[in-house]
């Protein structure tokens, strides 16, 4: 087995490669297996962030450009998954602290030719957690399983989001074949608040089906919790000047946001408002926008 300078397995082939059209499956090793662990504690006036990695995951610097609210930006250097590849995520948020966890560009999910791609995110939210991480890009033929488990203790602030983005239509590349599944589910003490399970496939009716996604190409959800009806009240209010088809629910005190558009692009500046919005009322802090969103 081989490894780069910086400590990462090599692989047969380059991840572009095997989204191409000459990948086989013989030409592909065993997927990359990466982990990250993020846990974080208000040490004073700051929330601090140790963190454990394995494979090519990382995280750059904690920024703090609020004061105490720690920013942090998580990095996967290949750029994409294939194949087997695993990437797991943990965050444990301890009570009193606050953190905003983004990622500087999109998770692709590139042409599969073994059997499917896994991402895990376990969050564990005491304090206050804003887990806004850029689209998932499925290109064509592409498999994977995602799954979200979201457990949220008495004190805890969330809001969340998730974006999935089929093909790039914009540079004609659609998503014509493959098949992904999205599973999350959301906990606080009381018991389940939300069981969410979304299935995929390419060449499903419901991709472009009216009472589907009616040939749109970015989907995602928006949560919010603690919500009540004032919070869901102010959420319409900015969904209404929206013209994308986008709808809220409270689910006892979560609060979901679902949402379609042609682009991604488009869904996730809708969600930015929401976020806008809400973030004073429910964690009584003004939006601070991530610089990397700008680059």
């Amino acid at each position: 087995m081989m490894f780069d300078a910086f400590g990462f397995r090599k692989m047969a082939v380059d991840p572009m490669t095997v989204a191409g059209t000459d990948a086989n499956a013989s030409e592909v090793q065993q997927g990359w297996q990466a982990s990250l662990r993020l846990n974080y504690s208000q040490v004073g006036a700051r929330t601090l962030l140790s963190h454990q990695h394995c494979g090519p995951l990382r995280v750059q610097r904690p920024f703090f450009p609020e004061g105490g609210v720690n920013h942090t930006y998580v990095l996967h250097p290949p750029g994409g998954m294939v194949g087997d590849d695993v990437l797991e995520i943990q965050a444990s948020v301890g009570a009193s602290s606050h953190t905003l966890i983004t990622t500087p560009g999109a998770t692709k999910a590139y042409r599969n030719v073994c059997t499917q791609s896994q991402l895990t995110t376990t969050l564990r939210v005491d304090g206050v957690l804003e887990w806004l991480p850029q689209e998932v890009i499925l290109f064509n033929n592409s498999k994977i399983s995602s799954q979200t488990k979201i457990t949220l203790g008495p004190q805890a602030r969330l809001i969340s989001w998730e974006i999935v983005c089929l093909g790039r239509p914009a540079g004609d590349l659609p998503f014509k074949d493959g098949c992904a599944r999205f599973l999350t589910t959301v906990e606080n003490p009381q018991g389940r608040l939300l069981h969410d399970s979304l299935m995929l496939d390419a060449k499903s009716r419901v991709m472009t089906s009216p009472w589907g996604l009616n040939q749109n190409t970015a989907l995602g959800v928006m949560l919010a919790y603690p919500g009540d009806s004032d919070l869901r009240d102010k959420v319409r209010e900015v969904l209404h000047s929206s013209n994308l088809p986008v709808g809220v629910t409270l689910l006892n005190e979560l609060l979901v946001i679902r949402g379609m558009a042609a682009q991604a692009q488009d869904l996730r500046r809708v969600f930015i408002q929401v976020w806008e919005t809400i973030r004073p009322l429910l964690l009584k802090c003004e939006a601070c926008p991530p610089r990397i969103w700008n680059t």
